[in-house]
């Protein structure tokens, strides 16, 4: 890959983002941010900083914000009471993987068994409002759907599962996330992803208060069933996700890091052109996230000797694109979970439903080979991949990744 000046001549630019990335283009209201709260975007604001290019895009979101805010208050008066008193399964399950390791496949195809919840995206979106807005508002954020997620082909469903750190950031701003919005200022957010060392104890406080009243909400919304959660970023936070359900269950999916990085640079080059407020090198930008990985990645192969006895299944990504029904039957077993005989058929019309899903073809970089070989080949190793090197690809290599 080339460098963000050389393409541009400017900080701030990256080829993935290219229809998104450009001064008054989006009005905001696809950020994160837009569907959160009205004083945490302007705190964020004040104390990260706005780029000149970028006001347009932050006072559509401040709008955006505004108009939601009286939903928030009749959430709070109507449901606040229900929700604090609402009770938490003991024995969540917990995908775990970094992003485009394939945890959505998962995620999706374990909440076709209807004895699980989960947080969906309407939620996620809108963890202040879904409860108040289910009708109107409902109606409006599906209208404004795009097509499918944009990092790949699968569609955008507000029934469908999501990541819960979404509602997380919406909410309470006590995430990673928080660098989406403000690349170049706001790297001390990162931390959130090592909540049992990169915190202070009053902001480990905070996210544990944060995070817990999110899987309130979406218990009461779910009836009190077992949920099953979704969130790359809670790979590297085992010890403090046990600390909170010491009964959690835990799913690991490890995908081929050159594939889940040359995925992951897409992602994250549409995610920096959605959400930023400020212009960044996103060769610089790129660079800070794969240390991330190596750091995540090794905080999960440490923290998973915490986890009990039959409490843990790996899987490898390619298995279960491979055999998704017998992947789903082997966590079953592993875990020792029961009703997969049950919800079967179910899962089987799922996957029947998604078997012409198309890939992306696409092009592993030299570049991201050497960020592979050089900051996670322990992976590669751990995990019974193969090495790639960069005298191959340059011949012309291609491989089918989502």
């Amino acid at each position: 890959m080339t460098t963000s000046r050389t393409q541009t001549g400017s900080r701030g630019y990256n080829p993935a983002a290219r229809a998104y990335d450009k001064p008054g283009f989006s009005t905001g209201f696809n950020s994160f941010l837009a569907t959160g709260r009205l004083g945490l975007a302007l705190r964020l604001g004040f104390r990260y900083g706005v780029d000149r290019r970028f006001i347009p895009r932050y006072l559509g979101l401040l709008a955006a914000d505004t108009i939601f805010a009286p939903l928030r208050v009749w959430q709070s008066v109507a449901y606040g009471r229900r929700i604090r008193e609402a009770e938490i399964h003991p024995e969540p399950i917990f995908l775990l993987g970094f992003w485009r390791s394939g945890t959505t496949l998962l995620h999706n195809l374990l909440a076709m068994d209807p004895q699980w919840g989960f947080v969906n995206t309407y939620q996620a979106a809108l963890p202040d409002v879904f409860l108040a807005g289910q009708r109107r508002v409902r109606r409006m954020i599906e209208s404004r759907l795009p097509v499918d997620r944009g990092v790949d082909n699968i569609p955008v469903d507000l029934a469908m599962p999501q990541e819960e750190e979404i509602a997380l950031m919406c909410s309470s701003g006590l995430s990673p996330y928080v660098s989406l919005n403000f690349p170049r200022t706001a790297d001390e957010t990162l931390e959130y992803l090592f909540p049992g060392d990169g915190l202070s104890s009053r902001n480990r406080e905070r996210w544990q208060a944060e995070y817990i009243k999110l899987l309130k909400a979406a218990s009461f919304y779910m009836d009190g069933k077992p949920l099953v959660l979704k969130s790359p970023s809670n790979t590297s936070r085992i010890g403090a996700l046990l600390k909170l359900f010491p009964k959690a269950r835990f799913v690991y999916l490890q995908r081929n890091p050159y594939d889940t990085l040359r995925s992951y640079v897409r992602l994250l080059g549409l995610m920096n052109g959605w959400h930023a407020l400020q212009s960044v090198d996103f060769d610089e930008l790129l660079l800070r996230q794969v240390k991330i990985y190596r750091r995540m990645a090794e905080a999960y192969l440490e923290q998973r000797e915490m986890i009990p006895e039959g409490r843990l299944v790996e899987l490898r990504y390619e298995e279960l694109e491979r055999d998704k029904m017998g992947q789903v039957r082997l966590i079953y077993e592993a875990l020792g979970l029961e009703g997969y005989d049950g919800f079967e058929p179910r899962l089987e019309e799922y996957v029947a439903s998604i078997a012409d899903f198309q890939k992306n073809p696409t092009h592993i970089s030299p570049q991201v080979i050497k960020l592979v070989n050089e900051y996670v080949p322990f992976l590669v190793s751990q995990y019974g991949y193969e090495f790639m090197d960069t005298v191959a690809v340059d011949a012309g290599g291609v491989r089918d990744t989502i």
